[in-house]
């Protein structure tokens, strides 16, 4: 028999190293953009196929292809991307890194804040990076700025002194802006996994969370690659999905916010809709209430972190009406989001539930491989590069 190996990537030559498994048996990322490790794919592709690799007898590549079974469903899951460009092509890259033959996108795709960069001079500009006033020539340093701040989920915006004068003065132009930005990545990312993923099966499922504008859906809607959905269910091969995005009230007062009364009214509209249980998944972007999945720091009135004997206070800021609902109705599977520290996989009776976390703004994409073999979870491997 063969031995596995591991694999090249495109471009090297027959004499170039194979790239190994590392000792949790998983492909190291390899492929580096802007200093930043991305997802480099491995020279396969098919939505239902797994491909394993070995050096034969005069040091070429040989492979071979697994056929899955239809009852079976690999799903790569990410949420809180935050505007984060790198961290959406990771993402969009892991399809074919995995195998995976279903991306899903939790909430939270889009970012929080403009960067003005004002121009004050025929090749000069003036912009803040982490609290500190730099001077950018046009050209490379702009550019290179320009995604730096993209990667951080950050919206740059070259203004005229004029233009940054009015958005000093008016919350209106600044919220205008903002919209305006927040639609135009988020059409960016559509046009790059449209390209990307053609030619393939591979789609990706998203809905919103609660800081993602509503002026998103109608784009989002329009995708010919993105399956958008909020409060309701579809079907996905032999599985069903629930998904409801928002989250519970936060300090924030965010876009899409609801009480626990009114997920409960949710969860009790669609409830007869999921089919059986043990082939219904939950996405749901905010997490089950009292798990790790849902554990973040505590608070102030001042939206400041309390300490408690010298360590940050810990507090619990999932919804109830969530938990009460993966309790009674035991879906198979619970993707989950909102909170960015609460990286972990648990279980809730026989429900799996996982939280990849966030680290958007480090360029680092969190997220999480699921393995479905009919009325089972069959694996669960938490990821990050």
């Amino acid at each position: 028999m063969p031995v596995l190996v591991g694999w090249r990537t495109p471009g090297d030559t027959d004499s170039a190293p194979l790239q190994v498994l590392n000792d949790s048996r998983r492909p190291r990322f390899v492929a580096k953009t802007n200093g930043a490790s991305e997802l480099a794919p491995r020279p396969h592709s098919g939505r239902m196929s797994v491909c394993l690799y070995a050096r034969g007898r005069r040091g070429g590549l040989m492979f071979w292809r697994k056929s899955v079974p239809k009852d079976e469903l690999t799903v790569f899951f990410a949420t809180d991307l935050h505007g984060s460009t790198i961290c959406f092509k990771k993402f969009v890259n892991a399809a074919q890194f995995y195998g995976a033959g279903t991306l899903v996108l939790g909430g939270d795709m889009t970012g929080k804040a403009i960067v003005p960069i004002t121009k004050v001079g025929a090749d000069s500009y003036v912009a803040t990076d982490s609290g500190t006033r730099i001077t950018l020539e046009s050209g490379s340093a702009l550019n290179d700025f320009l995604l730096k701040v993209d990667n951080k989920g950050f919206y740059g915006a070259v203004l005229t002194a004029d233009e940054k004068d009015e958005l000093d003065r008016s919350e209106e132009a600044r919220d205008r802006l903002f919209r305006r930005l927040v639609v135009e990545r988020v059409e960016e990312w559509i046009d790059f996994a449209s390209k990307k993923l053609a030619g393939s099966a591979v789609r990706i499922i998203s809905s919103p969370g609660n800081d993602d504008f509503f002026d998103i859906d109608e784009v989002l809607k329009a995708s010919d690659i993105v399956d958008y959905h909020d409060k309701e269910v579809t079907d996905l091969g032999n599985y069903r999905i629930l998904h409801c995005g928002g989250s519970t009230v936060t300090p924030w007062d965010t876009e899409r916010e609801y009480s626990e009364e009114q997920y409960a009214e949710i969860f009790d509209g669609l409830r007869d809709k999921i089919g059986a249980p043990g082939r219904c998944i939950f996405n749901v972007h905010v997490p089950p209430r009292d798990t790790a999945l849902d554990e973040c720091p505590k608070l102030d009135s001042d939206l400041k972190v309390v300490f408690e004997m010298g360590n940050p206070a810990k507090m619990h800021a999932g919804s109830s009406s969530v938990r009460e609902a993966i309790e009674d109705i035991q879906p198979l599977l619970g993707l989950h989001g909102h909170i960015h520290e609460g990286r972990a996989s648990i279980k809730i009776g026989r429900t799996t539930c996982v939280n990849p976390g966030s680290l958007y703004s480090d360029g680092v994409l969190q997220g999480v491989l699921v393995s479905l073999s009919g009325e089972k979870v069959s694996s669960v491997q938490m990821l990050q590069g």
